[in-house]
């Protein structure tokens, strides 16, 4: 009987020490806009949507880049609003690498390129995630 619990434990911690899951380093791009949306807003979110369909469809269906769109008037978004300090629209690249996490803020470029320039601002994003994967 004690060769039997001895198994059971062997198999039980050699099981459960091998699924923990690894942690990967993955991109996070929260863009905080408004119940209602300008023009310009709806010209950032479009512009992130083709950088990510064009040039990191592969990286965004496995997970390594993720993208979350956030009402933060919707005061169901309040844990995530108040947890980033948000009070206008912004744009965040947040890279999650080896358990740590770096902010940056691409808001001014966002609003000031989306649509007068959409290929400058998709050239900063583009040069923001490519940072990441180096």
């Amino acid at each position: 009987m004690k060769k039997l619990t001895l198994i059971i434990i062997s198999v039980f911690l050699t099981t459960s020490l091998f699924s923990q899951e690894v942690k990967k380093d993955f991109i996070e791009i929260f863009y905080f806009h408004r119940t209602e949306r300008c023009l310009t807003c709806n010209a950032i979110e479009e512009n992130i949507n083709s950088v990510l369909g064009s040039t990191y469809k592969k990286e965004f269906n496995k997970g390594d880049i993720k993208l979350k769109s956030i009402d933060y008037e919707d005061k169901a978004n309040s844990s995530i609003i108040e947890a980033y300090e948000i009070e206008t629209p912004t744009l965040l690249v947040i890279y999650n690498k080896k358990d740590k996490r770096e902010f940056i803020d691409l808001t001014e470029d966002a609003f000031s390129y989306a649509r007068s320039n959409p290929s400058k601002f998709k050239k900063i994003l583009k040069s923001k995630i490519n940072d990441f994967f180096r």
